[in-house]
């Protein structure tokens, strides 16, 4: 049995735009679009609940500036088809050139300052040798700055990229180093083009290292020619500034100051992933050989997961709880030798159809709900979900 999270491999991300598995197509062309218009440096937030696809998200976006002007990979050229379906379209994802880098915010939360981690993260992505070589100036100057603000001495990070060395500097040559900095971080861009730094997970570090990190790049990481953009749960990430400097703290304006733009992840197309995902109800397949997805199991969960607006990553929970339990009921179902009368096997086929996936699906959505089903007591949200004839097996929401 499979689990169901799909990571963010090339292929998956390439599929997922080919086949618009979750419906925000759309939204990734305009911020395409967006980004290859733009003429000066923007910190662009996409904000999102937990689970709703935020990396994703971000990741589809990275592959497709990676891949807009050059690619030999048939299922990214399919994607960008997909995407871009006329020359006008396309044209509108290739007006610039992009150098893209993703860090993981969280992964590095437990390190003193971010500067070292960032150029780190550039410094481990698969660039030519001569952007490298534009690197090994950023973590030189990037080393003078960190001595002089916080006693962290990049150069073993320099001598890896290249033996080099830098003076060190004092806080009162601060403004020209910072100066010196941005204008290599432009060489580390192409030609004419914009360097695309993907920053995740900020709302998960720890508040001293969040801060940090948005301070960090609000005042050395000021060139026209580096966008940042953040996959992020605002309500989240506003919460964790104010553990930081204080419960009466305005998060929300102290956010406002680091982001010229806030885009809202769309809510998926629930009816889109649940057909485009293969294989997600797998037991559904051993029992109905025919049309599984027009099944009476297939089509409860389905209307369980919009009835109770679940996540992707809830969905995918969903899928796997779910599958699990309904292996060791089918096995009894399909082979009934060990059942004495037709009247227990229609009742196992009630559970298997019905009670299991609602009690997996209250289980992760409403616990005290699920409890009072375990406790006997009816089900007070029945009524918003549709009803199913469950093959004149005397399902119906009286009875409930």
């Amino acid at each position: 049995m499979n689990k169901y999270d799909i990571l963010p491999t090339k292929s998956n991300l390439a599929l997922s735009i080919k086949n618009d598995t979750t419906g925000r197509n759309s939204n990734l062309y305009n911020l395409l679009r967006l980004l290859n218009f733009q003429q000066d440096s923007l910190s662009i937030a996409i904000n999102g609940s937990w689970g709703t696809g935020k990396t994703f998200f971000i990741k589809q976006c990275q592959l497709m500036l990676d891949n807009a002007f050059s690619c030999e990979d048939d299922e990214i050229l399919q994607a960008i088809e997909k995407l871009c379906p006329g020359e006008e379209s396309l044209a509108n994802i290739r007006k610039t050139h992009f150098r893209t880098a993703y860090y993981d915010a969280w992964e590095h939360d437990s390190e003193e300052d971010p500067i070292a981690s960032l150029i780190r993260c550039l410094a481990t992505t698969d660039w030519s040798t001569n952007v490298k070589e534009s690197l090994i100036k950023a973590a030189d100057i990037g080393s003078s700055i960190l001595q002089a603000t916080t006693n962290i001495d990049l150069k073993g990070l320099v001598k890896t990229l290249k033996d080099n060395s830098s003076d060190l500097i004092t806080p009162d040559n601060l403004e020209q180093i910072k100066k010196r900095f941005n204008a290599t971080l432009a060489e580390l861009a192409p030609d004419q083009g914009k360097l695309t730094i993907f920053v995740d997970e900020l709302d998960r570090c720890k508040p001293t290292y969040a801060v940090k990190l948005l301070e960090r790049i609000k005042h050395y990481f000021n060139n026209p020619n580096v966008t940042f953009i953040f996959a992020v749960d605002l309500s989240q990430l506003q919460y964790t500034i104010n553990q930081y400097y204080g419960l009466q703290f305005n998060g929300y304006q102290y956010l406002d100051r680091f982001f010229d733009l806030v885009i809202s992840l769309s809510a998926p197309d629930i009816d889109k992933y649940f057909d485009n995902t293969k294989n997600i109800l797998e037991a559904v397949q051993h029992f109905e050989k025919s049309d599984p997805k027009n099944s009476y199991y297939y089509l409860f969960c389905k209307e369980l997961i919009n009835h109770f607006s679940f996540s992707i990553r809830q969905i995918n929970h969903f899928y796997l709880k779910t599958n699990s339990a309904a292996y060791n009921l089918l096995d009894q179902i399909l082979n009934p030798q060990g059942i004495a009368f037709q009247s227990e096997r229609n009742g196992k086929f009630i559970i298997y159809e019905f009670l299991l996936p609602l009690m997996n699906a209250l289980n992760q959505a409403d616990i005290d709900e699920y409890n009072n089903v375990k406790g006997g007591f009816k089900l007070s949200f029945y009524g918003g979900l549709k009803m199913y004839d469950l093959g004149g097996l005397g399902i119906d929401r009286c009875q409930a």
